[in-house]
């Protein structure tokens, strides 16, 4: 991975793990503890994947890997966020 693109990364890993944080999940957890959904959202984002496929990955992270109990417009609603977050940010 070139310079640019590491110092790319790291700034849009830092700003999404601010939205992803703004979720407020887990009350008082810990700012690193959502980092695996911020990777996984930064991974289908570089490599172009539409809504579906990204809003798919979030709901299967947050309710398989996290334990959550999230319907599928939950999962939407943070997609969109996560879409607009990064027409704004690429």
């Amino acid at each position: 991975m070139s310079t640019k693109l590491k110092k790319r990364y790291k700034l849009h890993f830092s700003s999404l793990r601010d939205l992803i944080n703004s979720w407020n999940l887990i009350s008082d957890s810990p700012p690193d503890e959502f980092d695996s959904v911020n990777h996984m959202c930064l991974s289908f984002l570089y490599r172009g994947a539409d809504e579906f496929k990204l809003r798919e990955a979030i709901h299967h992270d947050l309710s398989v890997n996290y334990g959550f109990s999230m319907d599928k417009q939950e999962s939407e609603l943070l997609t969109k966020q996560v879409i607009e977050w990064w027409l704004d940010n690429r």
